[in-house]
């Protein structure tokens, strides 16, 4: 059993923090709305189905876990910026043919000028690639500090009456905020919030 709240003095309205944050989703799924579509000289009726979840605002308060990233558009970044700068590889090629006048060094910067651009993407596609590259170790980071972030979780009070955070040992003589707790959490994972 637990401590009383260090707020209020009551037990009945406590929960651990896990029980809460489990409690506060709610999977549904059903029929969605029929849509009347014409179709030449008569009407075809669409549905479709809907699921989902629905997420209490103190469970949310409470999620002990890193916000998820994406990285896909990096990469298709990166890969777009890859096509248009192989795309404009041939450019500075096509200066070798005709030479402008001013002797070889008009020559060279010439196809100087005109590799600028291609230059110029591949450097961009590189830089989306480092901030893939570094999104995919922060995040590899996250994960490992996962464990260390779920154990201190793991031993939180919530208290419904009061709307805070305790922890029964001698840890916490005062209520926390569920941001102040996910703090706390975020700390012992390793990660910021």
């Amino acid at each position: 059993m637990t401590e009383p709240c260090p707020s209020c003095g009551q037990l009945d309205q406590v929960q651990h923090v896990p029980a809460v944050y489990q409690g506060g989703h709610s999977y549904y799924r059903g029929q969605g709305p029929a849509v009347a579509v014409p179709a030449g000289d008569g009407v075809v009726y669409a549905g479709g189905q809907v699921s989902g979840v629905s997420v209490t605002a103190v469970a949310r308060a409470l999620d002990p876990f890193p916000p998820p990233r994406r990285g896909g558009g990096l990469v298709a970044a990166a890969i777009a910026l890859a096509v248009v700068g192989s795309c404009l590889l041939p450019l500075p090629f096509s200066a070798l043919d005709d030479p402008p006048p001013g002797g070889a060094g008009s020559k060279a910067l010439g196809f100087a000028v005109l590799s600028l651009p291609s230059a110029c993407v591949y450097v961009a596609a590189g830089v989306l690639v480092w901030l893939y590259v570094r999104r995919v170790r922060e995040h590899r980071r996250q994960r490992r500090g996962v464990p260390a972030a779920r154990q201190l979780w793991e031993q939180g009070w919530f208290c419904h009456r009061c709307g805070g955070v305790y922890f029964a040992d001698a840890r916490s003589e005062r209520l926390l905020t569920p941001a102040h707790f996910r703090q706390l959490v975020a700390r012992a994972g390793g990660y910021p919030r």
